[in-house]
């Protein structure tokens, strides 16, 4: 938080931003049914029974700047989140806007969040494991088996298909196809994720892990996305766009991500 900006001004700030959000008067806010995934801790995922993560973090703070909606969160298996929101069970969620999900949804112009996909995770006690972490480039992993997620599009649009593949529907099982199965060489996550799910499920002795230049589009932006059929959906998305400019916003995601960062650089201590 910037320290030099008094807290008469905050608050003053915090008081504009909910007036100009504010619903019209006697107006009921608008249900909004967001489909998150169960799966993708620390990011999403449910714990103790509730959603949980950044993702959940950051959008409470967007939607403290926008009373004219309420909001449900709902937790989901990936692939099904996606299809609920296409057909029209859920209403929005956060994601990559691939060209698939451009056909039934209307996205933020600016993302919620980004995270570094530039990252090849691999058990250490591989017969490849030297391989992995002297790999420039896809070529180099090519006689490799690369343990691949169901619906994540973002993959099939920047891992060459000459890559061999085997394919899960849970990141849960991306760990145990390569740490434990040995069906798969490596797969591709963000370094917080690998190191929430190797400690989660005791593997983290056998983590390892390589940051790389040559995966393309490596920094994954997550836009709000809200179907195309919701009623509103285009005054939704301006108003979405609006608020993430919002400083009263953007100062709660600068403090929702400093603490992420933290409890990460805490985990690789």
């Amino acid at each position: 938080m910037d320290l030099s900006i008094s807290w008469k001004k905050r608050a003053a700030l915090a008081a504009l931003a909910c007036c100009l959000a504010a619903p019209a008067s006697g107006a009921a806010p608008a249900l909004v049914r967001v489909a998150m995934s169960e799966h993708m801790a620390p990011v999403s995922f449910v714990e103790n029974g509730l959603t949980s993560g950044i993702l959940q973090d950051l959008l409470q703070a967007l939607f403290t700047t926008l009373p004219q909606y309420q909001v449900q969160y709902h937790s989901f298996p990936w692939i099904r989140a996606q299809r609920m929101v296409e057909s029209g069970q859920m209403d929005v969620f956060v994601t990559f806007p691939s060209t698939t999900r451009l056909a039934y949804a209307h996205f933020s112009a600016q993302p919620v969040f980004s995270l570094d996909y530039g990252n090849l995770v691999y058990a250490r006690d591989s017969q490849h494991a030297e391989k992995i972490a002297h790999a420039r480039s896809f070529h180099d992993l090519k006689d490799l088996v690369f343990v691949s997620q169901e619906a994540v599009e973002w993959e099939t649009d920047n891992v060459p298909s000459t890559i061999r593949r085997t394919m899960v529907n849970a990141p849960d099982s991306l760990i145990h196809m390569t740490f434990e199965r040995k069906t798969g060489d490596f797969f591709i996550m963000p370094m917080e994720q690998a190191i929430f799910f190797a400690r989660r499920l005791g593997y983290e002795k056998q983590l390892g892990m390589k940051q790389v230049e040559f995966i393309p589009n490596s920094i994954v932006k997550f836009h709000v996305g809200v179907r195309k059929n919701f009623p509103g959906a285009s005054q939704f998305i301006a108003a979405v766009d609006t608020a993430l400019k919002n400083p009263v916003f953007q100062k709660q995601k600068k403090r929702i991500e400093q603490r992420y960062r933290s409890q990460l650089s805490a985990a690789l201590r």
